[in-house]
């Protein structure tokens, strides 16, 4: 009798699934607690359970191979009067690796920090999100306004289920001292290498 053909493995099948709606996200302001340093977090997408963090192995498996990756960077202001919003510019990058931009979050950093007074931004970073398929319809864009604060994605959004599972931590003054430190590190560092 013969045995019953399995259907194999397909790599790119489990690839486009696993890393189908994966994003990764920085902030120049949040600092790791360990060791002080600025960190990417890296996240992917279950259905069931929402965002669930990646492992390095699986990280650096999503950056190395090309991808379709919709990317953000965004600065956080905040005016004397408390009044919060985001200043952001987002662009479409498709079957490509995300390393292949290397240099484009300089130039979109400085296009972002031109439309605003560096005094009133209290942190600054970029979102980069992966989609395959069919790029999904958002009609508020409000995939790049992850992790930002609550007040400023409520400007967006009005849905409380979506503001609570997208809200990061929001202003602080010590937030806003780590990343004009930053700033001032980040710009004497390019005019060194300039």
């Amino acid at each position: 009798m013969a045995k019953p053909r399995r259907k194999r493995n397909s790599n790119r099948a489990r690839d486009h699934k696993l890393f189908g709606t994966c994003h990764l996200f920085t902030w120049e302001g949040l600092l790791s607690p360990k060791d002080g340093y600025q960190y990417t977090t890296a996240q992917t997408y279950l259905r069931m359970g929402g965002w669930c963090p990646m492992g390095e192995d699986l990280a650096s498996h999503l950056i190395k191979l090309p991808r379709n990756w919709m990317i953000g960077v965004r600065a956080l202001c905040r005016a004397p009067d408390g009044t919060m919003w985001m200043e952001s510019q987002t662009f479409d990058l498709s079957a490509r690796k995300i390393g292949d931009i290397d240099g484009a979050y300089h130039q979109l950093r400085a296009d972002v920090l031109s439309n605003q007074r560096t005094d009133q931004v209290f942190d600054m970073g970029w979102i980069a999100q992966t989609w395959s398929g069919r790029k999904p319809e958002d009609e508020h864009e409000l995939w790049h306004y992850y992790y930002a604060p609550p007040e400023i994605i409520a400007q967006v959004c009005n849905d409380r289920r979506t503001l609570e599972r997208m809200a990061g931590p929001g202003y602080s003054d010590s937030r806003k001292a780590t990343w004009q430190q930053s700033n001032r590190d980040y710009l004497e560092e390019r005019e060194k290498a300039a």
